[in-house]
C-alpha cells in the first residue's frame, strides 16, 4: 500500500507574492517561442516519401529468390535498430512464403559485415543461396566479396552514409547512397527493409499488405531506438507502431498472483485467428510478452506509459544492455522468435536483469573516471570499460558537460592504436567537423565511433576538437542562440523572468492537452522544455510509494509536482528549506515535463519532475 509522509505548508505569503497578471494564451506563446507555425507543422506531418534508388531491382531480384525457393538469409546488425530490422525481415520474408532464415549477429565484430560473419553464415545454412543485410553492409566490402565468391546474391539494405568506391552488393538500398536523391536520409535500418517489404507485396502479393502494415511496429522501434528525426514519413511510422503497441498491452490484473495473459491482446487474438505463418506470429507474441515482463517488474503501470519514451528509454537501452555488458544476442532476438512463449519469456528475463547490470556498471565506470588522472578532459576521457559501453559514458559525460565528448579505452599513457566512442550535443557536427580535419569518425552525426592510430594522433585529435568547439560556441554565445538552446521554452512562477504564474492551473492543462496532440516527440521534434519557479514554504511537500521513496510537491493552487525516487537523497533538505526563514533558500527552480492524469475519471494536469535548475542556468 502506498505510503505519504506530509509536512503542511505554514500560512506566511509567498517570497514574490502571487501573481495576478492575466494568464496568457500558453499553447500559442509556446508555439511562438518554437516555430511551430501552421505551415511548418502541417510540412512535417507530410508522410510521402520518393522510393528508394534501385528498389525495382531489390524487389526483381527478391521475387527471383521467392520463385526459386532459394534459401535466403537475413543478416542483420547487433544494436536495437538491427535486432528490429532482422526480427522485421525474418517475420516479413516468413510471412511471405519466402525460403528464409535469420543470422544471430557477434558484436565481437563490429558493425560491418565481415569475413567472418560470411563464414559463420556459409557454415550454418550451407544450402544459402543469397543473404539479404539489414542496418549494415553498404561498406562491408571484403565480407560482401566472400559471400559472392561462395555463390550467394547479395542485397543490401542500410541507412548509413555510403562511402567510395560504394557498396559492391549486387543489389544496394540505402538513403544514404551516393547519388541517391531520397529527401529524408533519416531514416532507420529497420525502416529502409520496411519499405522493401512494403514495395515487394505491392508489386506481387497485394493480398497481404495488411500483414506487411503490422510490422511497422518494429520499424517505428527502429526509428525510435536509432534516434532518427521524428519528422515527415517517421511520425506517422512511430504513431502507428505505438498504435500496434498498445493492441499487444494487457494491464497487471488486481491480484498481483494472477498471470498477464498476452492472448488476450487485441492484435494477438486476431493474429492466432488470421492463418499467418508461425514465424510472423511469433514476433509479435514475443513484444507482447517483452511488455509483460516490463510490466511485472514496474517499468509500465498502464497504457499511458506505453509512448514513444518508452521505446527510447526503456526498450531500446534493454535491449542494447547485451553488447555493453558481454552478454547475449541470442536472447535478444529469442525474446521474438524463440519456440515457446516460456522460452522468449526467460529470453526477455535476461534482456531486464542484463540492463540491471549495465546500469551498475556505468555508476561503477563513471566514478573511476573520476577519480583517475583525464588529462584530456572534458573532450576526450580514458576508460577500460568494455568496448560496447563506451558510447553510453561518453553519453553521461556530455550531458554533463553539454560539450562534444571521445571516450577511449585505454589509460592516460597509452602509445599505440586505440579507438573509441563520440557523443556531440545537437550544436556540434562532430563527424562533418573531425573527417573533414582527416581524421576518422564513423557513424551518426552527434553519436560515432573514432580511431586514432597512436598517442600523437590522439592529441591531435582532442585539440582539433577542442578548438572547433569552442570557436562555434562562441559564435552560438555571440548570438545568443546557445543561450536560447538550454532556456525553457515557458516559466511559471512570480519572479519577474516567468512567462505566467501558477494561479490558472486550468491554463495549464489546455496547453498540456493540445502539446499532446502533437506526438510524437524525440529528436528533431523534442518535447517542450517548461520550468517551475517554486516557494517551498507555500508547497505542501510529501513522499509517496511503499517505501517512501518518491516526493510529491502540491503548490497552493494545487499543481501537484511528482519527483520519483528522490526522497532518500532530498526530502530531509526540502524540509528544512521549506521552514528556513531567507527566502532564498525557500526559492526552488525545476525543470519538468506536464502530463494529464487520469485517476478514478479525474482527469487533471501534472508535473514531472526531470531535475533542478542550478543557478546560472
Amino acid at each position: 500500500m502506498s505510503q505519504e509522509t506530509t509536512l503542511a505548508p505554514p500560512t506566511l505569503p509567498g517570497i514574490e507574492g502571487i501573481r495576478d497578471d492575466p494568464t496568457p494564451d500558453l499553447f500559442s506563446l509556446l508555439r511562438e517561442r518554437r516555430g511551430w507555425t501552421d505551415e511548418y507543422l502541417a510540412a512535417i506531418e507530410n508522410p510521402d516519401h520518393d522510393t528508394l534508388m534501385d528498389m525495382d531491382r531489390m524487389i526483381a531480384e527478391l521475387k527471383r529468390i521467392h520463385d526459386s525457393q532459394e534459401l535466403l538469409v537475413v543478416v542483420p546488425d547487433f544494436d536495437m535498430d538491427g535486432i528490429t530490422s532482422g526480427v522485421l525481415g525474418y517475420a516479413g520474408f516468413s510471412e511471405l512464403g519466402f525460403n528464409v532464415t535469420l543470422h544471430i549477429p557477434d558484436y565481437n565484430r563490429g558493425h560491418d559485415v565481415t569475413t567472418d560473419d560470411i563464414a559463420e553464415v556459409h557454415s550454418q545454412y550451407p544450402a544459402a543461396k543469397a543473404i539479404i543485410t539489414c542496418d549494415g553492409g553498404v561498406n562491408s566490402h571484403e565480407g560482401i566479396a566472400l559471400a559472392r565468391r561462395l555463390g550467394m546474391t547479395t542485397l543490401v539494405t542500410d541507412h548509413h552514409v555510403e562511402l567510395d568506391p560504394g557498396s559492391n552488393a549486387d543489389v544496394t538500398v540505402d538513403p544514404a547512397r551516393i547519388g541517391e536523391t531520397y529527401a529524408h536520409e533519416g531514416i532507420c535500418g529497420a525502416h529502409v527493409l520496411y519499405q522493401v517489404l512494403e514495395a515487394w507485396a505491392q508489386e506481387y502479393m497485394p493480398s497481404k499488405m495488411d500483414s506487411v502494415h503490422k510490422l511497422k511496429l518494429f520499424a517505428g522501434i527502429g526509428t525510435v531506438s536509432d534516434v532518427m528525426p521524428l519528422l515527415f514519413e517517421n511520425r506517422q511510422l512511430v504513431r502507428d507502431a505505438l498504435s500496434l503497441a498498445r493492441l499487444l498491452y494487457t494491464a497487471p490484473p488486481a491480484d498481483p498472483e494472477e498471470e498477464i495473459d498476452i492472448d488476450s491482446t487485441t492484435l494477438m487474438t486476431l493474429l492466432r485467428a488470421g492463418g499467418h505463418n508461425p514465424v510472423f506470429v511469433a514476433a509479435f507474441e514475443g513484444f507482447a510478452i517483452a511488455l509483460r515482463e516490463f510490466t511485472r517488474v514496474g517499468k509500465l503501470r498502464s497504457v499511458a506509459d506505453l509512448n514513444e519514451g518508452f521505446f527510447g528509454f526503456y526498450l531500446a537501452p534493454a535491449f542494447n544492455a547485451a553488447r555493453r555488458i558481454g552478454g547475449s544476442m541470442s536472447d535478444c532476438f529469442g525474446v521474438f522468435v524463440a519456440p515457446t512463449p516460456e522460452e522468449k519469456a526467460a529470453c526477455m528475463q535476461r534482456v531486464i536483469a542484463g540492463n540491471d547490470r549495465r546500469k551498475e556498471l556505468t555508476v561503477v565506470h563513471l566514478e573511476e573516471i573520476e577519480s583517475t588522472d583525464q588529462p584530456l578532459a572534458p573532450y576526450v576521457y580514458f576508460s577500460d570499460a568494455p568496448a560496447g559501453m563506451l558510447g553510453l559514458i561518453a553519453s553521461q559525460l556530455m550531458h554533463k558537460t553539454n560539450l562534444p565528448t571521445v571516450v577511449v579505452h585505454g589509460t592516460a599513457d597509452m602509445a599505440g592504436p586505440t579507438g573509441g566512442s563520440a557523443r556531440s550535443p545537437f550544436w556540434f557536427p562532430i563527424i562533418e567537423t573531425m573527417t573533414e580535419q582527416g581524421f576518422t569518425a564513423i557513424g551518426h552525426e552527434n553519436a560515432c565511433g573514432v580511431r586514432v592510430s597512436d598517442r600523437d594522433e590522439l592529441l591531435a585529435f582532442h585539440g582539433a576538437m577542442a578548438t572547433a568547439a569552442e570557436n562555434i560556441m562562441a559564435g552560438l554565445l555571440a548570438s545568443g542562440k546557445l543561450a536560447d538552446a538550454t532556456a525553457p521554452d515557458l516559466r511559471f512562477g512570480s519572479t519577474p523572468d516567468c512567462d505566467a504564474g501558477l494561479s490558472d492551473i486550468e491554463a495549464i492543462a489546455t496547453m498540456t492537452e493540445r502539446v499532446e496532440l502533437l506526438t510524437p516527440f524525440g529528436h528533431g521534434f523534442t518535447r517542450p522544455e517548461f520550468e517551475l519557479v517554486l516557494d517551498l514554504g507555500q508547497c505542501h511537500i510529501a513522499t509517496l510509494g511503499s517505501e517512501s521513496q518518491h516526493i510529491k510537491l502540491t503548490t497552493r493552487n494545487g499543481l501537484k509536482c511528482l519527483w520519483w525516487n528522490s526522497a532518500d537523497a532530498l526530502y530531509l533538505d526540502l524540509k528544512e528549506r521549506k521552514e528556513s526563514p531567507f527566502p532564498l533558500d525557500r526559492h526552488l527552480r525545476l525543470r519538468v515535463a506536464f502530463s494529464m492524469n487520469n485517476f478514478r475519471g479525474n482527469v487533471s494536469v501534472q508535473a514531472m519532475v526531470e531535475r533542478v535548475v542550478e543557478d546560472g542556468e
